[in-house]
């Protein structure tokens, strides 16, 4: 069964991650807290992270993740041109095993990445489900695809050392997945005007099986990977 996606507005999202943020900041306070701020890039996005050590191997994390890049996606013999869009939430635990830089985290991530695109299809025509249309026909074939939005993650990284190693810049890197992830296909074509309510109910079935197809070739069912690097300061 079709899954409409649905999105929380703007100001929750900015009001999510603030509560995050505000979270770490009142940690941060705390008696001999030591904090870290850091530029990262990965497969979460573009953004910042802030770091709080609170003992020689426990630590907090909270990241803010967005940006796009151009993207293109073939499924089924259609390509589909757009911009895969990152918006990504991270709040993190994390184990520094010794005291060393090496740390194992686990957390919870606001997963609202996806990709939108347009189909183009070939002198004039796009396949849909072993059918052939005409583009003129169907106006245009859109596709999204998105995730799940509140999910756990498990990773493991290499970052800021233990709460007494003092202050200067560092490189981070992080490896780990986002579970239960789900991606969520959704296809959009218009029915011609001379259509008839057959070929239009065709129409919609093919999308929905196609919705199926492309769910099941995306991989990564249930994980969204995560790899991201950093450069930051530690205070």
């Amino acid at each position: 069964m079709h899954r409409p996606i649905r999105r929380l507005d703007p100001p929750h999202r900015a009001a999510l991650r603030a509560m995050l943020l505000a979270t770490l900041l009142a940690a941060a306070g705390g008696a001999g807290a030591q904090t870290a701020v850091a530029a990262r890039a990965g497969t979460t996005g573009f953004g910042g992270e802030l770091a709080v050590s609170l003992t020689d191997q426990f630590g907090l994390r909270a990241s803010l993740a967005g940006g796009s890049v151009t993207r293109n996606i073939t499924e089924s013999g259609v390509r589909y041109e757009g911009r895969w869009k990152f918006g990504t939430t991270m709040a993190l635990a994390d184990f520094h095993p010794g005291g060393g830089r090496f740390r194992l985290s686990a957390g919870f991530a606001y997963n609202d990445n996806r990709f939108e695109g347009n189909a183009r299809g070939s002198s004039g025509t796009v396949d849909i489900n072993g059918r052939t249309y005409n583009i003129a026909d169907i106006g245009s074939l859109d596709g999204t695809l998105s995730y799940k939005k509140a999910v756990p993650y498990f990773g493991v990284g290499w970052g800021t050392a233990a709460k007494s190693a003092g202050s200067g810049l560092f490189f981070s890197a992080d490896l780990g997945v986002l579970i239960g992830a789900d991606p969520r296909i959704s296809l959009r074509a218009n029915c011609s005007a001379a259509f008839t309510p057959q070929q239009c109910n065709q129409l919609q079935a093919d999308l929905r099986a196609e919705e199926n197809d492309f769910r099941d070739n995306v991989g990564f069912e249930s994980v969204y990977p995560v790899l991201s690097f950093g450069l930051g300061y530690r205070f």
